[in-house]
């Protein structure tokens, strides 16, 4: 029974994540983090917004339904304002998020909800007080296919929490995109 269990686990898992590939599609973005205050050592710190770029990749379960995976970097992640310029403090984040797409037949642009978990780490000689935390996303955008030849463009909003019970950090991230389709 626990074999049979486990093997349903894994297929399910598989037909998860895969997703079909004639509804899937790779976007290189760029956009800034805009974040609110950290408390570090019992003081508040103010953040500054920060440059961020990346990729994602999403492929649907359904039509209209899927997964998204992003990979963001930032050359200056969540330096506090007005720290000293010495050091760099770079930064990285991946997330897992579940798409609700709203494909309009009157309108070439796919509206669509987003929701997702995954992780963010500050790295570098710089000051990191937000470290490496545990996050969760929300949000939304519109997705416009095949704008120039097979190339689309995306934009997104997405609200960003890091951190779960205490010392938590709101922040809010704007981005846009060039979006390619993948075996369509």
């Amino acid at each position: 029974m626990g074999g049979m269990t486990r093997m349903g686990g894994w297929a399910l898992a598989v037909l998860l994540l895969s997703g079909s590939l004639p509804a899937a599609d790779l976007s290189l973005f760029l956009g800034s983090v805009m974040p609110g205050t950290i408390e570090v050592e019992d003081v508040a710190t103010g953040l500054d917004n920060s440059p961020v770029y990346g990729f994602r990749f999403h492929a649907d379960f359904v039509p209209g339904f899927g997964m998204e995976h992003t990979l963001a970097f930032s050359s200056d992640y969540l330096y506090p304002s007005g720290g000293s310029s010495g050091g760099d403090t770079r930064g990285a984040a991946y997330s897992g998020n579940l798409v609700l797409g709203f494909p309009m037949r009157t309108w070439r642009a796919v509206p669509f909800l987003t929701a997702g978990v995954g992780l963010l780490g500050q790295y570098g000689d710089g000051p990191t007080p937000v470290g490496t935390r545990f996050a969760f996303n929300y949000g939304g955008g519109v997705k416009v296919p095949r704008v120039f030849g097979p190339l689309g463009l995306r934009l997104d909003v997405r609200g960003i929490r890091a951190g779960v019970v205490s010392n938590t950090l709101d922040m809010l991230e704007l981005s846009a995109g060039l979006t390619v389709p993948l075996g369509r």
